[in-house]
């Protein structure tokens, strides 16, 4: 070997180790022979693991003999592939999560024969990002679609139930008081219907001042006092002394916390117990919310975040309350979680980061 034909194929392998793009040459047996860096970064291996070994290895079970099918297609008639043609492709990684991936083949002569080289980019943050503008562009098609049911029957909604309301204190027939009920109920529950739209799909910016989330729990707790009792829960409520305040939007504090307990008090229609606690967390305050319920099965748990999604009776739930509750929690910079099991219970979990300027202050002191 001349030291040109060196130099240029150090200067070739130098290239290929520090392109951004994944690289793999792949042999006719499809056996991995060479692998870059960021290939090696992209599914989370060492070198050593991934050379000599089959490259059906990187692809998800479900794929691999579609996988092994298409590469003795590409062995009898290769043919180079641009990125990005074809169908979804996904990536396996060592510790065995998927990513989505693009991929563009090159056939090569090698002087063991024909080899494809592997174009691998990892586009799973890209996926991400048009997920979140079709989501972005579907919720302002429902704010446009929530503020003209909003305008077209809240109106005569509101003239229902004032007619209704007149005529159930005017009249002492109980058959009729009993109608002119049933009609205020159900003439409410498209209200908050409405409201839970136009609050899912327009929700305002919120309002950020220091706040004492452990009064706010208070005070949600209050609102549920009397149904409370009637449901025949009984209340746990741990709340650290001397709290910092959280930077927060009160009323949509507020809100989040109703949301949790209706959703607590409904879990629980023969009684049980409902625990909150309210602790520091480092820079953060965290919020459990707890029941001893029905609980989940892992396939509801997974979804009770997405919009509409709902297993109350139908007429009985919007499927928008935890979607809201989600939205609002993030937009303060904080994160959600839930737990649950089968006939155990379910726990909310939710972080909120401390008001910086209080915190500091109190430290300066």
């Amino acid at each position: 070997m001349s030291p040109e034909s060196f130099d240029s194929e150090q200067q070739f392998r130098l290239i290929v180790e520090t392109v951004p793009t994944g690289i793999l040459l792949v042999d006719e047996s499809g056996t991995i022979v060479m692998v870059n860096i960021s290939a090696l970064h992209q599914f989370g291996y060492e070198r050593k693991e991934v050379l000599g070994k089959s490259v059906e290895m990187l692809i998800p079970g479900p794929s691999r003999s579609d996988h092994r099918q298409h590469r003795a297609g590409f062995k009898k008639a290769p043919q180079t592939r641009s990125m990005g043609e074809g169908r979804e492709l996904f990536g396996l990684r060592k510790d065995g999560s998927e990513f989505a991936v693009e991929i563009g083949l090159t056939p090569i002569q090698t002087a063991k024969g024909m080899g494809v080289v592997a174009s691998i980019v990892d586009i799973s943050e890209r996926k991400r990002l048009e997920m979140q503008l079709r989501r972005a562009e579907r919720l302002a098609e429902l704010g446009t679609l929530a503020s003209g049911m909003a305008h077209e029957i809240g109106t005569p909604m509101n003239v229902i139930l004032g007619r209704a309301e007149y005529l159930f204190q005017r009249t002492a027939d109980e058959g009729m008081k009993k109608g002119l009920a049933t009609i205020v109920t159900q003439v409410e529950r498209i209200t908050k219907v409405m409201n839970q739209l136009l609050a899912f799909a327009r929700r305002r910016a919120p309002e950020r001042r220091a706040v004492d989330f452990g009064e706010i729990v208070d005070d949600s707790l209050e609102m549920f006092q009397e149904r409370i009792a009637q449901s025949h829960i009984t209340v746990d409520k741990t709340i650290e002394s001397s709290l910092p305040p959280v930077r927060a939007d009160r009323d949509q504090l507020i809100q989040v916390l109703i949301n949790l307990v209706m959703n607590s008090i409904h879990a629980m229609p023969e009684g049980g117990r409902l625990r909150l606690s309210l602790a520091r967390e480092g820079s953060y305050v965290c919020l459990g919310v707890s029941d001893t319920g029905h609980g989940m099965p892992e396939e509801t748990r997974s979804k009770v975040f997405e919009p509409f999604f709902t297993t109350k009776d139908f007429g009985k739930g919007t499927g928008l309350g935890l979607t809201v509750v989600k939205g609002i929690i993030e937009e303060h910079g904080g994160t959600i979680a839930v737990e649950s099991a089968l006939d155990k219970g379910t726990t909310f979990w939710i972080r909120l980061p401390l008001d910086e300027a209080q915190t500091a202050s109190k430290c300066e002191t």
